[in-house]
């Protein structure tokens, strides 16, 4: 999980950076606002993985051996790969419909 929030920080900084690009080169409104509404899945995903793997790390050393708090993380990592989907299905309109971030 470590990895995995530490990644998607690196994902958002990539994001960004083509974001600041297709803003210069001046995509079509539609395209801009799917532009925002994918930034904002991808900060849901980066501020949810960071708070799941801190109280994840918490909540584990406190309680070690209470099966609630494993069915408990269940339940989260479920919930953040299902945005984590999302994000991904609207990065890939963005790329293959929109053309953002392609030469």
């Amino acid at each position: 999980m470590g990895l995995a929030t530490i990644f998607s920080i690196a994902a958002v900084l990539s994001g960004q950076k083509e974001a600041a690009k297709a803003g210069e080169i001046g995509y079509p409104t539609e395209t801009l606002i799917f532009i925002e509404r994918h930034k904002t899945i991808g900060n849901i995903v980066v501020w949810g993985s960071i708070l799941f793997f801190v109280g994840w790390i918490y909540l584990f050393l406190k309680y070690k051996n209470d099966i609630r708090l494993d069915k408990l993380a269940l339940a989260f990592l479920l919930l953040l790969f299902m945005i984590v989907t999302i994000s991904a299905y609207t990065g890939g309109q963005l790329v293959y419909i929109h053309g953002v971030g392609t030469p």
